[in-house]
């Protein structure tokens, strides 16, 4: 009798414990979401740019918005960061593990008033989202240059 009650409630933490464990994504899966640029195009206007998000994690990215900026110049050499940006269209929900999805911004040189202030060669991209769970333990940023050397 006690093994079978001893047995039971085993089986029973054994389960518990199988229900409460959650896989949790690390750095490692975030550096596995890559944005690269297909195509630039250099208008009156401004910049266009179409880039794929590429979701090479193991995990839904549930929710996130995609951002591009000219960083202002700083300095001789040295850039900074603008809080002016722009977000990209063709964005979606729930991008699963291996999905490629196709997005465009338009970089408008209007409003920027003097455009040797900015490093419009060097645009900075950026992506905020969650993984699996939209809460902030499955929030995630990441980004950089959106020109590659």
């Amino acid at each position: 009798m006690k093994f079978k009650l001893l047995f039971s409630f085993l089986l029973i933490l054994i389960v518990l414990a199988g229900c409460t464990s959650e896989k949790k994504f690390t750095v490692d899966d975030v550096k596995k979401v890559k944005l690269e640029l297909l195509e630039k195009e250099t208008l009156q206007e401004g910049i266009s740019y179409t880039i794929q998000l590429v979701n090479g994690s193991d995990y839904t990215i549930k929710q996130n918005n995609v951002y591009v900026s000219f960083p202002i110049k700083h300095g001789e050499s040295g850039y900074k960061g603008n809080e002016y940006h722009v977000e990209a269209t063709g964005n979606k929900l729930n991008i699963q593990p291996g999905e490629k999805i196709t997005l465009t911004v338009f970089m408008p040189f209007e409003g920027l008033g003097d455009k040797t202030l900015f490093g419009i060669d060097h645009p900075e991209i950026k992506l905020r989202g969650y993984m699996e769970t939209v809460d902030d333990e499955h929030l995630f940023t990441t980004g950089g240059s959106l020109m590659k050397d």
